[in-house]
């Protein structure tokens, strides 16, 4: 199942680009922007003020078939971001694999640090 969640909110999967070239990783998953909608539009939403779903992002990020980890020591090296009305950064880990890519660890907003997961079925996003 796809899904992409901050905290204990689901934003759901919309578009996906992902590549791997030279060694390269870029990878960008967005939010879906009508689940964001419906988010938004409740009453007392915390996600009120959002004027786009999240975004995060992976660009030109060193990978070498194994689990790309993501933290104190190399966050600055490199392009990625959880975008959410702001750039945000992120630690955690990107895992790639013939079925899945997933993403699990943190990333530091407005109202504190929350937990980011993020898991897209490469067969059904067509990547």
């Amino acid at each position: 199942m796809n899904s992409f969640k901050i905290g204990d909110t689901e934003f759901g999967v919309g578009n996906v680009h992902f590549s791997i070239e030279n060694n390269l990783v870029n990878l960008e998953i967005n939010g879906n922007e009508k689940i964001l909608d419906e988010l938004a539009g409740e009453e007392n939403s915390r996600w009120g003020w959002a004027l786009y779903p999240p975004r995060i992002y992976f660009r030109s990020v060193p990978y070498d078939g194994e689990c790309i980890v993501i933290d104190e020591s190399n966050l600055y090296d490199y392009d990625i971001s959880l975008y959410m009305m702001e750039h945000n950064d992120f630690t955690g880990t990107l895992k790639i694999t013939d079925e899945n890519i997933q993403i699990q660890g943190m990333a530091g907003m407005m109202d504190g640090v929350l937990p980011v997961s993020v898991c897209v079925e490469r067969n059904t996003a067509g990547i």
